[in-house]
């Protein structure tokens, strides 16, 4: 098995323990009497802890190597699941989170990776295999959870059993890590010590190398946009078109497998015949489209097209920006730099999830995507200067070297 297939594996076994949880935590500390507030802090408290462990994490996996950071990531995760099945205590299971965001490395380290064992033509590919393994565990695992929920088991652990089976999932791979994914990193001791001297540098140090801010701050606003749809979809579908929530599911596991075609399969020959600059402004600007439709949704066609629409643009844009990211990045800095990104996308949420929900129920139903609409147009206009005289190099350069 190549070293590619077992990261993008690891990340899908990680993602599919993370899609089957991430649905029933709040039922599940809701059982013990937890306040809304509570329940708040116990979400946020993974991105919180993630926002600010990322650089770190990602600065250690260019000093001691991308293996040890993983299997120390995927243990933290597998080992916060436990803990959140077995524990029925606020402050138990609010540090359980606060864990598994500190220890939360496995996207920006296996990103990291795939920068170190593929050349700079083939980065952006590569990369929709991971967009593709979010998308197949988006769609699998809230439906394994369900049907782990349906088992017949005795009542206090029916909302446990999914988390012990998440548990189970992050020791696959964290398995996987220690048996069969070999060091991606140069370990010997001039490699260590380049490694040391630049990762000394803070962030605002690593986000100066040159475009790398501009790439990331677009990345950002991407996920920023995207981010809008993914807190009040399901609410949306609710109130637009009066759809229960396994049918708005339905509609959510749709625009995941239009993005993960993109992703996992399109997106490698769109590569070489357009480069990553021009699909990262075509991506965008596709996704801005798809949001302004998505506003004006009055029926199910309607919502499943404005849904393809915005799986195909963010399906193109997302790997694309991590491909190019990873072009202008030196060797020994691939891990500070996606530390950065993971960081800076996991902040664009915390700000949208709050923001898209106070507009969808103050302004309106549509407000969220016009909103979410605006911010892709920004990203667009901000892409288009970090590109600008890209397109035809990044062309020439992968057509030369296929």
């Amino acid at each position: 098995m190549s070293p590619l297939l077992v990261v993008v594996l690891i990340v899908l076994v990680d993602l599919l323990g993370f899609a089957i949880v991430m649905p029933l935590l709040p039922p599940f500390a809701e059982q013990y009497g937890f306040s809304s507030t509570q329940i708040g802090l116990i979400l946020g408290a993974y991105p919180a802890c993630q926002l600010f462990a990322g650089p770190i994490l990602g600065r250690l996996s260019d000093r001691y190597g991308r293996r040890p950071v993983l299997a120390v990531s995927q243990a933290g995760t597998a080992i916060s699941f436990v803990i959140l099945a077995l524990s029925h205590n606020f402050w138990v299971m609010l540090l359980a989170r606060a864990l598994d965001g500190a220890l939360g490395g496995n996207i920006l380290v296996a990103q990291a990776y795939i920068a170190d064992i593929t050349p700079p033509e083939n980065r952006a590919r590569n990369y929709g295999l991971i967009g593709a393994a979010f998308g197949i565990g988006f769609v699998l695992g809230p439906i394994l959870g369900a049907a782990m929920l349906a088992m017949p088991v005795s009542p206090q652990w029916q909302l446990r059993l999914p988390f012990l089976a998440a548990a189970v999932l992050s020791t696959v791979a964290w398995v996987l890590v220690l048996f069969r994914l070999p060091e991606s990193l140069d370990m010997t001791v001039a490699g260590r010590t380049e490694a040391r001297v630049l990762s000394r540098r803070g962030v605002l140090d690593t986000i100066r190398l040159p475009r790398v801010g501009m790439i990331v701050l677009v990345g950002a606003l991407v996920t920023l946009a995207f981010a809008a749809l993914e807190g009040t979809f399901t609410l949306f579908m609710k109130g637009r078109l009066g759809w229960s929530s396994s049918r708005a599911a339905f509609g959510f596991a749709f625009l995941a497998t239009a993005s993960a075609v993109v992703q996992g399969g399109l997106i490698r020959r769109l590569v070489p015949k357009f480069g990553e600059p021009r699909l990262i402004l075509a991506g965008i600007a596709t996704l801005a489209v798809g949001l302004a439709v998505m506003a004006t949704v009055r029926n199910a066609p309607t919502l499943l097209t404005a849904a393809l629409i915005i799986g195909v643009g963010y399906g193109m844009s997302s790997p694309s920006i991590s491909g190019l990211l990873s072009r202008f990045t030196p060797a020994t800095e691939q891990g500070a730099v996606f530390g950065v990104l993971t960081s800076a996308q996991t902040l664009a949420r915390l700000i949208n999830y709050v923001a898209a929900n106070r507009l969808l129920d103050r302004v309106g139903l549509s407000a969220p995507f016009w909103e979410a609409a605006i911010v892709a147009v920004v990203a667009f206009l901000l892409a288009a200067v970090a590109v600008k005289g890209l397109s035809r190099k990044a062309k020439g350069e992968t057509q030369a070297e296929l």
